[in-house]
């Protein structure tokens, strides 16, 4: 058995013969081996660079008291750099593994979508967590970004979560009981530290002090950075993350407020970044040329496309296969990958007109392929006519050419010819046609057919390097982008191999098998073996028959252990895509777990981890998981998997019972010290405002009671300051929920607690309780008029803050509830609950129509969901939205007016000769009865005068439907009136009376809507 520093030893000989500088660990704090400036810094600017060393690190806020068997505010890395990274970087690593102890073919090794970054320093990078038997057990990435300088070349860096690969090594269930050599564990070493520490980092660290120190080592930066020194300037920029990172394990800065405290420290590395590469510059860049260089170009030279593709003369036609093979795609990627790469080819195909059958479409983790069935082997030749101008236009009348003609002969590439040249067929592609009378220039060109394969030879390169992906990178010394490094691309014809390049990588009539149960290359003699040959090195490229897979396996779990698969539509979608040939396995965890809220044990198994949670008949969780394997699964493979899970189901519930000890309010005390926004105070002032609001629309909607709904506003944002929500922001509001029940509260005002966070989406689950819908409603009237107060308004481009989503929240809760809220009034009355402050020199009229204006918005894309009409929504909503059910209620008897009753177009036809009729005319004089003289226009008076309070009172009554029952009522003696009654009468005095009464029509019309808005 190797001891821990046995292990350590064997890593730095390994780089150590691959040409790597061993350094050693940085003399400050570090939350991780990348702020070690022989990785931040030599990551910038051209100079090569290779080097290895053991970082320790900390990590304020993942300290547990020593209690959690993997997880440590004190921990090392073993970082590896590779700048530029070679293109067998992945080999390499999956050798240093072999080369520390592990036999691979033993474990199932994933490569999992990362996207790492670190904020603080603005660096960025793409790769993957090395997963072995589910467990962590290091970071790769090619990094793009470092202190906001893009990168070339690109580095590749490779962390190693050493203790973590130690437990396997030494099948160990704890890093603490690891042997650090012969004699002495790692408990032995570290334990005391751990608790120690974690009491100080969450309990008695001096936050007055910390922040202290945040501003002068700020201050010492900026003042190293003027001077030019980045070397030293960078120290105190870590200086600045440490001090962060201890505040934010105080928990004293809120998630708004970490906003600001990043781009801080994020702004300080750009300079120092820009400065230190400026310093290399000066010095000449003196690494360059100091290490071997990585051959970044394609090896030989193309050959030539094979004769049997070029020369088809039959109309023959073969199947295509292209298969573009790369390092591990994001599981996201591979389903993205797959429609654009078929839209891609499917246009350029029909674009250039070559027949083909059909395209599908396949994909792993390690390739994206197109088949293409019966592809034409050659494009077939085309006629193409072309009609110029008339005759006259293009020759005068000896014959002789106008310059119409003369730029018809120009666009054809041809000499010119003249009209009696033409007529004798001189040029038989030009000829004269007659249409309608009328003598028309024309020409006919044919283009030759072409070789379908040097169409493709030269437009895939193009079509690989333009595919769309969420996010794309560059590698090596290359200028290229894809999803991930590029190893092989497979383009077989037939039997034949299309030559092409993409940067480095040359095609060829080979693919590979699976990556650890048959990794060898694959050569096809025919793109019709594809499928078998895959099949038989153990890839299911096919993704529908590996989703079935996986759906028969699970079902076959399901029946066997009588139990119900709960997340199947989270989990599959990543599973899918994680693997090539999927084996499903069920694996335990320990029971003491279940004492934790399921919610927590759910997320972690599916969100971290990818697994299936189970349950029974009546939705208990068990104490069991199924694992989706890439390699056949083993004993060994499932405890390495039981031991990934158990450390964070562990980590989940050591920090519930953390907060158990402690009642809701003391959280909230807590809530004093946590900043919500620096100009809206702190996150406990938020909640006395969420108090203030919560009576005011309690009072309104008359919903719930005073008691509950004040209660449930005191303690919302109390889990916020546990330990449980740091850890899983995605569970605020559940944790508090359990809390309060935990604690004998009101089960309305805990349900409350975890339902003013929904909507979570815009197809979310709304809230149920009434006391959770008036704090689900406070909330979001809060966040508006905050960030509308001191200026964060959403953009066309950006809404940090969600002020979409809440609003559409607003709006869909108030629709559900069939509530009626006064929006204006209840706005200015939350308004009241501000500081003076935050009122003071602003036009508040001004602010409060801009936040309805916001709100006006939404409503019409809630609108628009509900299948209302864009024309009915704004003939609807004309009248204003002051009260956003009534507006949905009258937009709603409007559609459904429309849709069901034939004399709502009848009606409209009324209304638009009357509009015409009434155009620019002024009402002069009210309305005088004595002075209707012919039937129709009494008989529409008559109408009016019974319908006239009926229809006032449906609209109080918000009886919309039957408004429009009684306002259809008037269109026959409309109908009449303008049949048999002159409106614009000669006598001014019966013109103004008949126009005063079709206004009184308009008058009833503009109570319901804008009939002006409609479109026919």
């Amino acid at each position: 058995m190797s001891t821990f520093q046995e292990i350590l030893r064997k890593l730095a000989f390994f780089w150590e013969q691959q040409g790597c500088i061993i350094h050693q660990g940085y003399d400050l704090e570090v939350g991780a081996g990348t702020s070690n400036p022989a990785t931040f810094l030599r990551a910038l600017g051209p100079e090569p660079y290779r080097a290895a060393y053991i970082e320790p690190c900390r990590r304020p806020g993942d300290g547990r008291y020593g209690t959690n068997p993997t997880r440590m505010q004190h921990y090392f890395q073993y970082q590896v750099i590779l700048k530029p990274a070679p293109a067998n970087i992945q080999d390499l690593y999956l050798q240093s593994l072999t080369a520390i102890g592990f036999d691979l073919s033993k474990h199932d090794i994933r490569f999992v979508h990362d996207d790492w970054e670190n904020p603080t320093l603005g660096a960025w990078g793409l790769g993957w967590e090395v997963w072995m038997d589910g467990m962590e057990v290091s970071q790769f990435t090619y990094f793009q970004s470092v202190g906001g300088v893009s990168l070339k070349p690109i580095t590749g860096e490779i962390t190693y979560g050493i203790e973590r690969l130690s437990l396997y090594l030494q099948k160990a269930n704890s890093i603490f009981d690891l042997q650090w050599n012969e004699h002495l564990t790692y408990g032995d070493v570290y334990h005391r530290n751990e608790i120690e520490w974690s009491h100080y980092n969450f309990e008695h660290a001096s936050t007055e002090m910390w922040f202290r120190h945040f501003e002068d080592f700020e201050k010492e930066a900026r003042a190293l950075i003027k001077e030019k020194f980045p070397v030293p300037a960078y120290d105190f920029v870590i200086k600045c993350s440490h001090a962060f990172n201890m505040l934010d394990a105080r928990g004293v800065i809120s998630v708004t407020e970490r906003t600001g405290y990043i781009a801080r420290i994020r702004e300080l590395a750009r300079q120092v970044a820009e400065l230190y590469i400026e310093s290399r510059q000066a010095q000449g860049f003196p690494l360059l040329g100091r290490f071997p260089k990585d051959d970044d170009t394609a090896k030989g030279t193309v050959p030539p496309i094979p004769e049997a593709l070029l020369n088809d003369n039959t109309g023959s036609r073969e199947d295509f296969v292209l298969e573009i093979g790369s390092e591990e795609l994001p599981a996201s990627f591979v389903p993205i990958g797959c429609r654009n790469l078929e839209k891609e080819i499917r246009q350029f195909l029909d674009k250039e007109a070559i027949p083909y059958e059909s395209i599908d479409m396949h994909g792993t983790p390690r390739r994206i392929t197109a088949y293409v069935r019966g592809l034409a082997l050659s494009k077939p030749s085309q006629k193409t006519e072309k009609r110029g101008p008339a005759a006259d236009q293009a020759f005068n009348t000896d014959g002789s050419l106008k310059p119409a003609g003369e730029g018809f002969f120009r666009s054809l590439g041809k000499e010119t010819l003249s009209l009696q040249a033409i007529r004798e067929g001189k040029d038989p592609g030009v000829f004269i046609r007659s249409l309608k009378g009328m003598d028309y220039l024309f020409s006919i060109s044919e283009t030759p057919a072409l070789p379908t394969a040097q169409l493709l030879a030269k437009e895939l390169p193009e079509i690989i390097l333009r595919l769309d992906f969420p996010k794309k990178m560059r590698w090596g010394n290359l200028d290229i982008t894809y999803a991930r490094p590029l190893r092989w691309i497979l383009a077989l014809f037939g039997r034949y191999s299309i030559p092409l390049v993409v940067g480095n990588t040359q095609s060829g009539d080979y693919s590979y098998g699976h990556s650890q149960l048959d990794p060898r290359r694959i050569t096809l003699e025919k793109a019709q073996d594809y499928f078998v040959q895959l099949r038989e090195h153990k890839v299911l490229v096919d993704i529908k028959e590996r989703q079935k897979s996986i759906l028969d396996q699970l079902a076959e779990i399901e029946s066997k252990l009588q139990v119900n698969v709960l997340s199947k539509e989270q989990v599959i979608p990543q599973v899918l895509f994680l693997v090539e040939w999927p084996y499903l396995t069920v694996a335990s965890f320990d029971e003491k777990f279940l004492v934790a809220p399921k919610e927590v044990l759910i997320s972690e198994m599916v969100e971290h981890q990818k697994y299936f949670p189970v349950c029974t008949s009546d939705g208990k969780l068990k104490n069991l998981f199924i694992i989706t394997a890439n390699t056949v699964p083993t004993d060994q493979i499932r405890e390495g998997n039981q031991r990934a899970l158990s450390p964070r189901l562990n980590d989940g519930v050591f920090l519930f019972e953390q907060g158990l000890k402690h009642p809701l309010e003391k959280f909230n005390e807590k809530l004093r010290l946590v900043t919500y926004q620096k100009e809206l105070g702190s996150m406990h002032d938020k909640v006395e405002r969420l108090m203030s609001h919560s009576r005011t629309l309690q009072q309104t909607l008359g919903i719930s009671d005073p008691l509950k709904a004040t209660r449930a506003a005191l303690l919302c944002k109390a889990d916020l300051a546990s330990e449980m929500v740091y850890e899983f922001p995605e569970l605020q509001g559940i944790i508090g929920k359990y809390y309060a029940l935990a604690h004998q509260e009101d089960p309305e005002v805990a349900q409350a607690i975890e339902e003013h966070w929904l909507p979570k989406g815009e197809q979310g689950a709304l809230p149920e309780t009434p006391t959770g819908i008036l704090l689900a409603l406070a909330d979001k009237f809060d966040n508006l008029l905050g960030c509308f107060l001191i200026g964060l308004k959403p953009t066309s481009s950006s809404d940090p803050y969600a002020l979409r989503r809440q609003t559409l929240g607003i709006i869909k809760i108030l629709i559900q509830g069939r509530y009626h809220l006064p929006l204006r009034e209840t706005l200015r009355q939350c308004l009241d609950a501000f500081p003076s402050k935050n009122k003071e020199k602003q036009n508040l009229d001004v602010i409060l129509g801009e936040i309805e204006s916001f709100i006006i918005n939404r409503i019409k894309t809630v609108f628009l969901e509900y299948g209302f009409a864009k024309d009915e929504i704004e003939a609807g909503i004309s009248s204003g939205c002051n009260d956003i059910y009534d507006a949905f209620c009258k937009v709603s008897a409007l559609h459904q007016f429309r849709k069901n009753d034939s004399r709502f177009y009848l009606l409209y036809e009324v209304y638009r000769r009357a509009k015409g009729q009434l155009a620019g005319q002024a009402l002069n004089g009210a309305f005088k009865p004595e002075l209707l003289i012919e039937n129709a226009e009494k008989d529409l008076d008559g109408v009016l005068t019974q319908t006239d309070t009926l229809f006032i009172e449906a609209i109080s009554k918000h009886e919309y439907a039957h408004a429009y029952e009684l306002i259809a009522g008037l269109q026959p003696p409309l109908a009449k009136l303008f049949e048999e009654v002159k409106i614009l009468d000669n006598d001014p005095h019966l013109k103004s009376n008949r126009i005063a009464l079709l206004k009184r029509v308009f008058g009833l019309f503009d109570l319901l809507l804008d009939f002006s808005k409609i479109q026919a």
